[in-house]
């Protein structure tokens, strides 16, 4: 295929969102320098009271990363070996990983094939006298359907515990994604809605008892100085991550809106030529990701090649169901069959969309993707 491209898109635009936030960022990072102070401190709890204030809950507690954040709240509750958590196939590992790091069992559930969500449906099907927790993952930007979620948490006497890693910023009905469940946890890591310069992470909760715990697990167990009154782990968040957060937080509703314009005008433009992202009824989106889907499983390295040629990049979420992952077979004993998420990871792709994208980069994309489109039309009719 002849290389068309004259500039590339970025996935994710950095520069023009450093042109926006740079000179306030390199001044809140200078005044961390000047504090000293580097661990905990002033800017770790305002980033703390804001997020809690952003998620409408009584405590957010900063860890070190968002699967450092799903561990340590797994720990507080109490959850271990011989405990088994449901958490969808489809999804980046990490929620997954936190599961089997502390001994417990996973049972991988099936999503929805609008939503990409998990199905409640199929965590229903999958419940047993073993289960302790449900993490159900808001992915790509829009929350699960924790109504039902939170009912049969209730019903079964379990946790429902929200992964809002890619989902800060959304809302189901007027609940802010973050505030579902019994807790949830987020995370920071630079491409997330809400990103910071590195690695990040919170827990959310109305539980006072539990986010103690939680502050307690994260540095070691520690209640005083050598004294450690619990197995803990090392996961704080700098104050650096902090600061550059603050600076971020104060446009983030903006940055939201931006992001969800430009998905809007990616449906409008899309939407007869691949199958565009289904936001369920009374679901707002942060749009995490803008993730497609192609008409069938042999056309997607033909539409990844079409686009690369045309300087538009593309990213995997995800190319296989995690139950599939070598380093988890040690920790699965049943399997829910998951037909959904099969048919997924050989069709979705994701496209370029941040906040500050713009229309020239927006448009290259569009025209990229029409012009396969009408290229693959073109080869179906003349094999008729």
């Amino acid at each position: 295929m002849a290389v068309l491209k004259d500039r590339s898109v970025p996935f994710v635009d950095v520069p023009a969102m450093m042109r926006v936030h740079g000179e306030k960022l390199e001044q809140a990072l200078a005044d961390v320098v000047r504090s000293g102070m580097f661990i905990n401190g002033p800017r770790v709890l305002e980033l703390e009271e804001r997020m809690a204030e952003r998620t409408g809950v009584a405590h957010a507690v900063a860890c070190g990363s968002g699967t450092a954040a799903q561990q340590i709240v797994l720990m507080a509750l109490g959850i271990g070996p011989g405990d088994e958590v449901l958490v969808p196939d489809f999804t980046f590992i990490a929620t997954a990983e936190a599961v089997a790091a502390i001994g417990a069992r996973l049972v991988m559930v099936d999503v929805d094939p609008m939503t990409f969500t998990m199905d409640p449906a199929a965590a229903r099907a999958a419940m047993s006298d073993k289960v302790k927790a449900i993490v159900p993952v808001s992915l790509f930007g829009q929350p699960a359907a924790f109504d039902e979620f939170e009912a049969l948490a209730e019903e079964f006497g379990v946790h429902c515990i929200e992964d809002a890693c890619q989902s800060l910023g959304a809302r189901l009905g007027e609940r802010h994604s973050g505030g579902f469940g019994s807790c949830g946890f987020t995370s920071f890591y630079p491409s997330k809605p809400l990103g910071g310069i590195g690695d990040g992470g919170m827990v959310f909760t109305e539980d006072g008892n539990l986010a103690d715990r939680v502050r307690l697990i994260r540095e070691h167990g520690q209640v005083g100085r050598h004294e450690h009154s619990v197995l803990g782990v090392n996961s704080r968040l700098d104050a650096l991550q902090a600061a550059a957060l603050l600076v971020k937080e104060a446009t983030f509703d903006a940055e939201v809106e931006m992001r969800r314009a430009h998905a809007h005008r990616y449906d409008s433009a899309l939407s007869n030529s691949v199958t565009t992202p289904v936001i369920a009824e009374g679901r707002y989106s942060s749009y995490a990701q803008y993730t497609i889907c192609m008409p069938d499983a042999g056309s997607r390295d033909h539409f990844v090649e079409f686009l690369s040629a045309r300087g538009v990049p593309t990213a995997l979420h995800y190319p296989r169901p995690i139950h599939t992952q070598v380093s988890l077979q040690a920790y699965q004993d049943r399997f829910e069959p998951v037909p959904v998420t099969e048919q997924l990871c050989d069709t979705v792709i994701s496209i370029p969309l941040s906040a500050y994208m713009s229309e020239k980069d927006q448009d290259q994309v569009i025209s990229s993707i029409l012009s396969w489109s009408e290229q693959r039309r073109s080869a179906v009719a003349s094999a008729r």
